[in-house]
């Protein structure tokens, strides 16, 4: 049972449009720079050095830490990471129509066939996602199903962790995986600053995407309101008016140090939006906005090759057709408007928009017409260089895990790994350093390697529940077991009583990787406990089954 503390409370965007680039004057000036000290603006930990500090002036002194003529850009390769924040209800975002199942287990919040976008499998995009239609028609999406890791937490916290740090579910890393391959591809860093951010984060604090082993390696801001505000209106760094040396005075003089510290890359972030352009109105939303920021700064030849952008929203335990409907509407926006802005101005080919939620959503509808914490969900990844088409299979809403949710198909890893190699550029030995290992995923990068078309999940065989359990000697007779092999090797499938006697041998010899599944008739059998038992030659599994009379 997943409580109420554990779902996160989303504050409503405001509306109002922020006015068109005004000159600021120094008190203004003073104002919006607390509000965006308040609003989380972070200090880049790495511009705190020992050496920085000691001399006072961690920002002052920036320009001198500079690595001279180094390229700090990944070839000008850009990943715009979106946050889908809540859990994503895959089953109603890439909807497995055909499946018998879907209407009986949502009788209230399935969706009609004829309003879904169909895009072949079996499966149709939510009626709000057309335009993520349109750039799959046009080759520029990917469409990646049952996406997760072995044995996923459903705790929002704890999951989130997971996804932004790049670990399995018993690991507890401190570091984000975009940070480590950052701090990977430039061994340099904090000795040697980049001109700027590698990274600009926005819309939520948490400490772990752009947290490394050796510092913080780019910008946070909670709030993108006020970054919105930095980024179109004038920007002036420096104070030219003398303090008195009275108590104000050395007030003053400490709040300005602390707006000194907080912009330590105001100017570089201004120049760009100053330079940058955008060439279309954007969605007026919360993400809209983001997206906004993000592809001006891109025009602007910024340099950032990682940002982060946030939509809040997924948690829909309750009435979730109209919620649900209303964000995945701003998400397809946003990421559409984003990627025809940068195809006006010549800058689509180097950047790629890729959508992460900490998990999907269980197959069946709550009570409250909404859906449940779950496990696997699709992942979007959008862009010219991306080989644009539906990977993996339809989740199965009745072939489910132990715990009856979703099948995870593709470790969420394997889809990181290849924009890590393929799009940033990233080596074989970073990337697997990175992530802890190699594992695959569907080619949906050009020329990504051929690390496709086979199923990483499971990793090792895994026996479901029998369904039904209990069962009923007198009534259902049959029950079914299901089971998976990561690969071909022999199995033996048998059932044992409460006493350990064998009474059943289902299977006993070779069979092939992939889904599998035997029946057992329980009318021959008294009413008790059984233990049905799934060996390999490197592994075994246990599970309950309980007959009634």
């Amino acid at each position: 049972m997943i409580s109420k503390h554990d779902c996160e409370t989303q504050k409503p965007a405001r509306r109002n449009r922020l006015s068109p680039r005004a000159s600021m004057g120094r008190r203004d000036f003073l104002s919006r720079a607390l509000q965006m000290s308040a609003a989380g603006l972070i200090v880049p930990s790495f511009l705190q050095t020992k050496e920085a500090l000691a001399k006072n002036s961690p920002l002052w002194n920036l320009s001198n830490a500079y690595g001279g003529g180094t390229d700090h850009t990944l070839g000008g390769k850009t990943v715009v990471m979106i946050q889908l924040k809540g859990g994503n209800d895959g089953v109603n975002t890439v909807v497995p129509y055909t499946d018998p199942s879907y209407t009986q287990i949502r009788p209230t919040i399935s969706i009609p066939t004829e309003e879904l976008h169909l895009i072949g499998g079996n499966v149709g995009l939510h009626p709000s996602l057309g335009p993520i239609k349109n750039l799959f028609d046009q080759g520029k999406a990917a469409v990646i199903q049952g996406v997760g890791y072995p044995e996923m937490n459903l705790s929002h916290f704890r999951a989130t962790d997971i996804w932004m740090s790049g670990s399995s579910s018993d690991e507890f890393l401190e570091t984000g995986w975009l940070a480590r391959f950052l701090e990977g591809m430039f061994p340099n860093f904090p000795n040697e600053l980049p001109p700027h951010p590698y990274g600009i984060q926005q819309a939520t604090q948490h400490r772990i995407p752009l947290q490394g082993d050796r510092g913080q390696t780019g910008i946070v801001v909670e709030n993108p309101e006020s970054f919105y505000g930095l980024v179109l209106d004038s920007y002036a760094g420096t104070f030219d008016d003398k303090l008195r040396p009275t108590r104000g005075g050395r007030e003053v003089g400490y709040v300005r140090r602390v707006d000194q510290e907080t912009f330590g890359y105001a100017e570089a972030i201004e120049a760009a939006a100053e330079s940058g352009s955008n060439t279309l109105d954007y969605p007026n939303h919360h993400l809209g906005r983001q997206m906004e920021i993000i592809a001006r700064l891109i025009s602007g030849d910024l340099g950032t090759p990682v940002f982060i952008a946030s939509r809040g929203g997924f948690d829909t335990h309750g009435n979730q057709l109209e919620r649900h409907a209303e964000i995945l509407d701003q998400v397809a926006t946003s990421i559409a408007a984003f990627m025809q802005d940068l195809e006006n101005q010549g800058l689509a080919d180097d950047v790629i928009v890729m959508t992460v939620s900490e998990f999907g959503r269980r197959p069946e509808e709550n009570g409250g017409f909404g859906t449940d914490h779950g496990t696997a969900a699709p992942m979007f990844v959008v862009g010219n260089g991306v080989n644009g088409g539906l990977y993996g299979n339809a989740p199965s809403l009745s072939d489910l895990d132990q715990d009856d949710n979703l099948l995870v198909e593709w470790d969420y890893r394997g889809i990181y790994g290849q924009v890590l190699r393929q799009h940033l550029g990233g080596t074989e030995e970073i990337v697997e350093d990175v992530l802890g290992g190699t594992y695959q995923s569907p080619d949906f990068l050009a020329g990504s390697g051929g690390r496709g078309g086979t199923r990483l999940h499971p990793v090792s065989p895994t026996l479901h529940a029998p369904y039904p359990n209990p069962v009923s000697a007198s009534r259902s007779r049959q029950v079914l077991l299901r089971y998976e092999l990561g690969q071909a090797e022999p199995v033996t499938l048998e059932i044992f009583d409460a006493g350990g006697r064998r009474v059943g041998a289902l299977r006993n010899g070779p069979q092939a990787a992939g889904r599998h599944q035997a029946s057992w008739d329980v009318g021959q059998v008294a009413a008790g406990t059984y233990m049905v038992r799934m060996r390999t030659p490197d592994w075994r599994q246990k599970t309950k089954l309980i007959v009634l009379p």
